[in-house]
């Protein structure tokens, strides 16, 4: 799917061309969104003079948004209509010629805007923005994305890796005039997390909603059964609905991993489904044939590591039928209550986080002063912020402290001067004050990393989409992401049961043994399976670096890390960003660019 957003004015044809062969007009009859899409991915309603498309995953008919856009009058009005549909779509409006553009809140449907000859323009896609005003790289947000283990924190993520190309904050929509002047604003605030989990009816009702905006069209839609609770979870509801389902497991390195047992005994409940598994060594290994992949010159690609693995999987399921492809990606951001969520039961309960303090005391071994860190922690944002430019550099602090996001780590082959630039953007945005996606550290946390999530699924939907395939995540969803936020914490933590909140609001449409399930493997296997077989690859591919011929990092500490022994994956755990980063630099390497950047 590509798409181009052009304000209700007279403009050159330039703009659009090659966008796409698709186009919907203003009312006035001056071309409004250009591009390329697959019909079964737009709703597309009318009225009067004004027009509203939906472009992804929508759980609504044409007829219903026709009518409910009857009672628009401004591009404000939309904020409770949209606000009410459930899937994961970018929603294009033109109200009477005023244009409204907004994504998604973990940005797996993103919207970008660039400044072109005058006028504003929107789109989904950046580097389709970058061509069109020959915008160069931007090398400081670059040194920024090298930060591990997932780029830079809040606000400085939300930014693009091209220089001119902006996109709108967390909850915001972009709003362009007739004349082509564009501001942001804010149509959405997290709810306050104060409802009771009860049956888990709030939380089911937006799962099934969520999957059916995905099925809800028939045909063939796939899914990752990987064995674990929030995969499988997405496969018993995908089996609710008028679409063919084919679930894929690929089986693990690991000689101790139970995901192929648990597998099993899920496609066995899940009736007429078909099941395609992939035996372990039979697909591409991590950091496989660096040269023979997809590229995305969107930006760079989040766990890149497994590009060549998520092509092939685009490619399997296109092969079977399926354009849709669901992934549990966000459902143990959503579902795991970690250190800040009982940081805020202290805030709401005083006496059940005590409990629940002394349980998650002897789980992870902290001492009496760590415990009371964690309660008590009342950093601000921008002075959190602040902090962790001072750190950079320095010894991650402990695991399980108090903190409003994970903490952003330099690799130790990143350059002097790039650490300098990264140093000063944290303490310049520190200083500017910013306010945190919620308040409450637990809710800004969970939304920063649904935002990551939403990232990995836009990119490797990029690498997907020469298949034909669309990655879905339906836990990323804004729908679904409202139900968990608007949860007390005292229903979110149980240290007695493993994702207490997901297994109440499915119980009765997943099978009990399946939500019976505690444990979750990692991917270790694989990460040292692929270094060893890659080794010498990785290791030619940064001896001509991209990012070292910027001065961003300096090869010769990222070849001692690639060549050391390691006794777990800590050491090796920056870099994928920085393998990210390379990758993403040489896909942009072609004479046209080239030329450009010159300039």
């Amino acid at each position: 799917m590509t798409f181009l957003v052009l304000p209700d004015r007279a403009l050159p044809p330039a703009p659009a061309d090659g966008v796409g062969a698709k186009e919907i007009r203003h009312h006035s009859g001056r071309p409004w969104l250009v591009g390329d899409w697959h019909g079964d991915d737009a709703v597309v309603a009318a009225h009067g003079p004004n027009r509203l498309v939906l472009l992804g995953a929508a759980l609504v008919t044409p007829a219903e948004l026709a009518r409910r856009l009857r009672a628009v009058r401004s591009t404000a009005d939309l904020d409770p209509l949209l606000g009410s549909i459930a899937g994961s779509f970018h929603a294009l409006a033109s109200i009477d010629g005023l244009v409204r553009v907004q994504g998604t809140l973990s940005t797996a449907r993103q919207v970008c805007h660039a400044v072109v000859d005058g006028v504003t323009l929107a789109s989904d896609r950046p580097d389709l923005l970058a061509d069109l005003v020959g915008a160069q790289v931007d090398e400081e947000q670059l040194a920024l994305e090298l930060l591990a283990p997932f780029g830079p924190p809040w606000p400085l993520g939300e930014r693009t890796t091209w220089r001119g190309v902006r996109v709108p904050r967390t909850g915001e929509c972009l709003e362009i005039d007739r004349d082509g002047a564009c501001r942001a604003r804010r149509w959405w605030t997290p709810p306050d997390p104060v409802l009771p989990l009860g049956d888990g009816a709030a939380v089911r009702d937006a799962l099934v909603d969520a999957v059916a905006a995905r099925t809800g069209g028939g045909g063939t839609v796939s899914a990752d059964l990987s064995g674990g609770l929030d995969s499988t979870t997405l496969c018993f509801l995908a089996a609710r609905g008028p679409a063919d389902l084919v679930t894929v497991h690929y089986e693990a390195l690991g000689r101790f991993s139970d995901d192929r047992e648990q597998a099993a005994r899920a496609a066995a409940a899940l009736g007429d489904a078909h099941h395609v598994v992939v035996p372990a060594g039979r697909a591409p290994d991590w950091f496989a044939p660096l040269e023979r992949v997809r590229h995305d010159r969107g930006g760079p690609l989040v766990f890149a590591r497994g590009r060549a693995t998520n092509e092939h999987l685009a490619g399997l399921v296109a092969a079977l039928g399926s354009r849709r492809h669901l992934q549990g990606i966000g459902g143990d951001e959503l579902f795991h209550a970690g250190t800040m969520a009982l940081h805020a039961l202290a805030r709401q309960r005083p006496v059940a986080a005590a409990r629940h303090a002394r349980a998650m005391r002897a789980h992870r071994r902290w001492s009496l002063a760590t415990t009371a860190r964690v309660l008590a922690f009342g950093q601000s944002y921008p002075r959190w912020l602040a902090g962790r430019a001072d750190r950079l550099g320095r010894a991650p602090t402990a695991f399980g402290a108090p903190a409003w996001e994970v903490e952003p780590l330099l690799p130790p082959w990143i350059g002097r001067d790039a650490a300098a630039t990264v140093r000063r953007a944290l303490r310049e945005a520190a200083a500017s004050g910013p306010e945190p996606l919620s308040p409450i550290p637990a809710q800004h946390e969970m939304l920063r990393i649904t935002a990551v999530n939403g990232r990995a699924v836009r990119r490797n939907s990029g690498i997907a989409s020469a298949s034909g395939v669309t990655f879905e995540a339906p836990f990323t969803d804004d729908r679904v992401l409202e139900a968990v936020l608007s949860l007390r914490f005292a229903d979110r933590i149980d240290h007695h049961r493993f994702k207490p909140v997901l297994g109440t609001a499915v119980r009765h449409l997943v099978p009990a043994d399946v939500l019976r399930r505690e444990t979750k493997n990692d991917a270790s296997a694989e990460l040292y399976a692929g270094l060893r077989g890659r080794r010498g690859e990785l290791l030619a591919l940064f001896e001509d670096s991209r990012l070292a011929a910027r001065g961003l990092i300096d090869p010769a500490p990222l070849r001692r890390v690639l060549l050391g022994a390691h006794a777990d994956a800590r050491p090796l755990m920056p870099f994928d960003p920085t393998l990210a980063c390379e990758l993403w630099l040489r896909a942009l390497d072609s004479a046209a660019f080239t030329a450009r950047e010159a300039r």
